[in-house]
């Protein structure tokens, strides 16, 4: 009777020894839910593909820029309605291919790994947990390090379940030297080796002094190390363990550059990608251009060659010392050029970027702007040409108060000149009204010449866009009616051209012309006493043709003011449509705005109800990553 007692009990410790072991794994993977396969700070999104780039205006700023470049990719991935495409990869297509595969290999092989373990196979999952790992190895750490880390920890498990506790013990000192926070399922690990890891786990911690200084050539790079950012190259990293460390380099028009580096100095070269010196070239005109329209031209070719649909923009300035950033966000459209989403604002320098610049860049990541009555929404820094149009206006009114201060002290002029003509010559009346004619004759001058030339280039600013555009017709009458006090004066100069009829001879009439009587002199030239002759006849002649110079020119100044007023009602029109079309605008953006506002909400309301309704994922869903 012992010994079928003895099988029955034998049977039962094994069955429960089995299944202790079968029920293992499951547990420590349903421990492992939390473990996304996916980047910790890049989501994916359904929505349209956007690529992110940071320019700096200023060329010091390189390093303000790629930290915010950063920043800018995690609030992209944030939204849920975008997807984020890395410019980097976006430029290097065949190598982000790569490192994805490499990244799909360790997924494949850990799976593999698992199932094998799974079986009480942990020769064989032994293999594929080592081939993961160094799958892993060879994709993007900047995104695959927790992959990485959690298949080590299966691989030092298996190397327990082996028997082989030194390689194990070896492995679990190397994962915890680079990622001290790694978590070792008890339900993989015997109490010795679980308290190995605890008392290793603490002595990382405490013995993480060492220093690592990295350094790129020939351009800065956003530093990762052990898969987490820490900045920007050239970078002094401090509170690292003793032990060699990933780091991975990630740089538009580069290839992302994968090395290990201990404390101390270290120093990678960057790879340039066959699209580098095009992408400098673009980079080099958005920043030169960072307040007109070559800006857009330039990031819509920028859209092309990465092949994304839209792309963020953020234009860095800033002053000297620890002063703010002033930056200018914009997502725009590849196609046509329309700016989804605009923003200008002020962002903190160093370790304060990140939350300094979360309302800017959830701002500009947020709900798309519309179009307005179909056609593409444009922004500068400059306000649109505000600033611009008011300088124009001023200069506009300024010419033409110019100009009929030109005119007036024409007229003042013609005034005294016909005074001097009556006044005894040589008396000190005539000499008063000698100077003060010529100076209000070049007052005159001076204020009609810089009344035209005011009044020209206000009407250029005011009425003049580049690129066409709705009003783009409106600028070529205006500067032409500033221009028509020149084509009007030529009246005045006919009355030079008129001498020819005189030449006859037929009419020696004194009530001619002023020049006319000149010409009837060369009768008496013959004569022997024109010394006599000739002072007396010149005045009596020329207060008549004053007289006719007078008249036309009040003529003038009547047509001129008639002119004026003409322009001044137009101009008031102008403004007054002006502000109508653009109280339309703003009513039919904040409608736009409230509409999409709806729309948002109903579509996270949505998601919400979706997600509520989603099933969780078992434990099949998860090893299937």
């Amino acid at each position: 009777m012992r010994r079928p007692f003895n099988r029955a009990l034998h049977a039962t410790l094994s069955g429960w020894l089995v299944g202790v072991l079968a029920v293992g794994p499951a547990a420590a993977q349903q421990q492992h839910v939390p473990l996304r396969l996916m980047p910790r700070t890049l989501p994916t999104a359904a929505g349209p593909r956007v690529a992110v780039v940071a320019i700096p205006v200023d060329a010091s700023l390189e390093g303000e820029a790629l930290a915010l470049a950063h920043w800018a990719e995690q609030a992209v991935a944030r939204s849920g309605r975008l997807e984020l495409v890395r410019l980097t990869d976006a430029l290097d297509p065949q190598g982000a291919s790569a490192r994805q595969a490499k990244a799909v290999e360790g997924n494949a092989a850990f799976k593999d790994g698992a199932k094998a373990y799974d079986e009480l196979d942990t020769v064989k999952a032994l293999q594929s947990f080592d081939k993961a790992v160094k799958a892993y190895e060879q994709s993007d750490l900047s995104r695959a390090f927790p992959l990485l880390s959690r298949a080590r920890v299966m691989k030092a498990a298996t190397q327990v379940a082996n028997g082989e506790n030194k390689a194990a013990e070896l492995e679990m000192r190397g994962v915890l030297a680079v990622d001290p926070r790694a978590t070792f399922n008890p339900n993989f690990f015997p109490p010795e080796e679980v308290a190995f890891v605890e008392k290793e786990r603490k002595a990382q911690v405490e013995g993480a002094q060492a220093t690592l200084n990295v350094s790129t050539q020939p351009a800065a790079a956003q530093v990762f190390v052990d898969g987490t950012y820490r900045g920007v190259s050239p970078l002094a990293l401090t509170g690292l363990t003793r032990a060699d460390h990933y780091v991975t380099l990630v740089a538009p028009g580069y290839t992302v550059t994968e090395g290990r580096a201990r404390e101390g100095e270290s120093s990678f070269s960057l790879t340039k990608l066959p699209v580098q010196q095009r992408y400098a070239a673009l980079v080099e005109r958005i920043a030169k251009n960072a307040d007109d329209e070559e800006r857009d031209k330039a990031l819509q070719e920028l859209g092309a060659l990465a092949d994304v649909p839209q792309v963020l923009a953020l234009l860095v300035r800033g002053g000297p010392g620890n002063a703010p950033l002033t930056v200018t966000g914009l997502r725009m459209d590849v196609a046509d050029g329309h700016n989804l989403s605009y923003a200008l604002g002020q962002v903190p320098r160093g370790e304060a970027m990140a939350t300094g610049s979360e309302a800017l860049l959830t701002g500009l990541v947020g709900q798309d702007a519309a179009r307005v009555d179909g056609k593409p929404v444009k922004h500068f820094a400059s306000g649109g040409g505000v600033s611009r149009r008011t300088a124009g206006y001023v200069l506009l009114a300024t010419g033409v108060a110019l100009l009929a201060g030109g005119i007036y002290f024409g007229l003042e002029a013609s005034s005294k000149a016909d005074a001097f003509k009556t006044a005894p010559q040589g008396s000190t009346r005539a000499e008063d009204l000698k100077s003060t004619g010529k100076t209000y004759a070049l007052v005159a001058d001076i204020g009609v010449l810089a009344g035209l030339v005011s009044a020209g280039a206000g009407s250029y600013l005011a009425f003049y866009k580049k690129g066409g555009g709705s009003s783009s017709s409106a600028p070529a009458s205006p500067p032409a009616k500033a221009a028509a006090p020149v084509r009007e004066e030529k009246p005045l100069e006919q009355a030079l051209p008129m001498p020819p009829p005189p030449a006859t001879k037929a009419e020696p009439a004194p009530k001619a012309n002023a020049t006319p009587t000149p010409a009837a002199e060369p009768a008496p030239a013959n004569n022997p006493p024109p010394p006599v002759f000739e002072p007396p006849p010149t005045p009596p002649p020329a207060p008549p043709a004053k007289k006719m110079t007078r008249k036309e020119r009040e003529a003038e100044a009547k047509r001129q003011r008639a002119e004026e007023a003409r322009l001044k009602r137009e101009e008031e029109q102008r403004q007054k449509e002006e502000e109508a079309r653009r109280k339309q605008e703003e009513e039919a953006k904040r409608k736009a705005d409230e509409e999409a506002k709806r729309k948002a909400e109903e579509e996270a309301r949505r998601k919400r109800e979706e997600e509520k309704k989603r099933p969780k994922l078992d434990e099949d869903d998860l090893r299937n990553y």
